[in-house]
């Protein structure tokens, strides 16, 4: 037996193996096909369990009262397009190598380790300062403190933790400021 004679079988195989793939292949209904049914499916099924008539609100003021303060608190919760301004200083006596920041509950402010806080900036008097600027989302009501970091430890300002409130910010149109003006809190 010669090496072309098994070669051509071996071909012949292939090509029946291609044949029979593209036919049965070309019968499968497409990955398209597939999403348009399950899509038509899934609209059906959500048309048979939808078959409230509006009119039926007219009958029905509780339910009219409860779909409209259900579609306000909606438009409440979408992002309000405010621009935030938050302006941190703090009055606190440091020496050489030490930092100040501010860390807290929200993102921003490192979710309560100092080490991803907020850092401050020295200013004369020895006051610290930080403004930051969040355009994106919806700031709620957070808790902060100062922390004072040196090369060997992180020293956490005394007493409760502090708290900004949304509702004692300055609103110019959609830009709401904040000043937060503390003194370190000592163990006295």
């Amino acid at each position: 037996m010669n090496g072309k004679h098994s070669n051509n079988c071996h071909k012949s195989v292939e090509e029946e193996v291609k044949r029979n793939s593209f036919i049965s292949f070309s019968h499968r209904p497409s990955l398209e096909t597939i999403s348009k049914r399950s899509e038509a499916e899934r609209i059906s099924k959500s048309q048979r369990h939808s078959t409230f008539d509006i009119s039926e609100l007219r009958n029905r003021p509780e339910m009219l009262k409860r779909l409209l303060d259900a579609a306000i608190q909606i438009e409440k919760d979408k992002t309000t397009g405010f621009t935030y301004e938050l302006n941190f200083s703090i009055a606190y006596n440091t020496k050489f190598g030490e930092r100040i920041v501010v860390t807290g509950d929200p993102e921003f402010l490192g979710k309560w380790d100092p080490l991803r806080g907020l850092e401050l900036e020295w200013s004369p008097g020895n006051i610290w300062k930080v403004n930051i600027l969040i355009a994106e989302g919806i700031i709620n009501d957070f808790e902060y403190k100062y922390v004072c970091i040196n090369p060997c430890s992180i020293i956490w300002e005394f007493g409760v933790n502090r708290s900004l409130k949304i509702s004692e910010g300055i609103k110019n149109n959609s830009h709401i400021v904040f000043k937060k003006e503390d003194y370190w809190q000592n163990n006295l």
